[in-house]
């Protein structure tokens, strides 16, 4: 399920047991061990663990072993920071530059580059298994959560995390950062230009995958056309509207990666106005798209969302999601585990870039495609090995923009 489906899922909330942050200038050091045995006895302080980090599906926790409790402790990165597993607190997304809150309460997190290394270490992985077992020194608030009574007559404290599992960790500063095995993040390369000279002076993106947005850095080539990067992610990015941008997945501490820019011109998607094409039956907000016979439509109660789905079926077998957020969309392609994947600018008729379309098709067979149109509307389908996708891309290429 994509980072995009994900989030029109229903969710319990992350941070809904309410609590008091207590007055204290220094962290507490406390094992992993004594916060599991006794969370009520550091609730509310700011504290400094060193533990294990269990980055699962549905599961982003400390790592406790031996303990003798079965309490489970969650973990969230303060600041702008989402996090990386699907589960459903779905906190996989965070506003960019807003940091979090938590009961009335804003939390930061110091991001150097002992955090880039665990951010970076934690979410490289090859399909569905990390790449690393990562140790870290941890410091922040502890949440215990509510004590509640267990079915085998024992008691332990939740409301934070997956189906309000665990008590709750909110990271500020990471410090002591160890994987197993030794990580190498270190990534070099050269940006190659369209007429085959190296290229001066040119922005490069590395994006560190898994929330949205990613954390990202960004450099500018030397002379020699050349870009490094410490804690690297997977991903490489260039995002100029002269050309075509690309999401290039690469293999940190290996050979030197190079980059080739192709002219925007022989890809870019034009997108009319709507005055332009009929706009009778077409459905959408500030993007509007033409249904076949074939097709029907239903929109959600809150109206940010249109389902489409085969006439006479029932809305929930929806495959194609047309939606608009009044917020800007950050989404974008991933180009990890595809077979094959590509990217184009959406233009205005003046040749203005409005947004990103991003398909392929993943190693078991997906189709996947998310076309990001204004900042604000997304039309975007993931569909199964055995599906074709050829009438949801029949939709979407019908896009014109509304002349409001």
């Amino acid at each position: 399920m994509s980072k995009r489906f994900l989030q029109l899922a229903a969710f319990v909330g992350l941070f809904c047991v309410p609590q008091f942050v207590h007055a204290q200038e220094y962290p507490l050091e406390v094992s992993g061990c004594d916060l599991a045995r006794n969370p009520k006895a550091f609730d509310g302080k700011s504290i400094q663990t060193r533990g294990t980090l269990k980055v699962h599906f549905e599961d982003f926790s400390l790592g406790i072993s031996n303990c003798e409790t079965r309490q489970g402790i969650w973990l969230a990165f303060g600041g702008d920071v989402p996090g990386l597993v699907a589960s459903m607190v779905n906190d996989t997304f965070r506003k960019p530059g807003v940091d979090l809150e938590v009961n009335g309460v804003s939390f930061g997190i110091n991001k150097d580059d002992n955090f880039r290394r665990l951010y970076a270490s934690i979410a490289a992985r090859h399909g569905d298994k990390p790449d690393y077992q990562v140790t870290a020194k941890l410091t922040g608030t502890f949440f215990a959560g509510e004590e509640r009574q267990l079915a085998n007559g024992q008691k332990n404290f939740g409301g934070y995390g997956h189906l309000g599992c665990c008590s709750l960790l909110i990271i500020t500063k990471v410090s002591d950062v160890e994987t197993v095995p030794p990580a190498n993040l270190n990534l070099h390369g050269v940006v190659i230009g369209v007429d085959g000279k190296p290229v001066e002076g040119f922005t490069v993106l590395d994006d560190v995958l898994g929330g949205s947005p990613p954390v990202r850095q960004s450099t500018v080539t030397n002379k020699q056309g050349q870009f490094a990067f410490s804690n690297s992610g997977q991903q490489l990015r260039i995002q100029n509207p002269s050309y075509r941008p690309l999401a290039l997945t690469v293999e940190p501490g290996g050979a030197p990666i190079q980059m080739r820019l192709e002219d925007a011109k022989q890809s870019d998607w034009t997108v009319p106005v709507c005055g332009q094409v009929t706009s009778s039956g077409r459905i959408g907000f500030s993007v509007f798209f033409a249904l076949p016979e074939t097709m029907q439509s239903s929109k959600e109660n809150d109206n940010t969302n249109v389902f489409i789905f085969p006439r006479g079926a029932e809305a929930v077998s929806a495959e194609l999601f047309i939606s608009h957020s009044a917020g800007e969309v950050t989404d974008v392609g991933d180009s990890l585990d595809f077979k094959w994947f590509e990217e184009r600018w959406i233009k205005d008729n003046a040749g203005n870039a409005i947004g990103l379309d991003a398909r392929g098709r993943r190693q078991r067979g997906e189709y996947w495609r998310t076309a990001i149109f204004l900042g604000h509307d997304t039309a975007s389908y993931e569909l199964q090995p055995d599906e074709q996708p050829n009438a949801f891309d029949q939709i979407i290429d019908s896009a014109c923009i509304s002349k409001r």
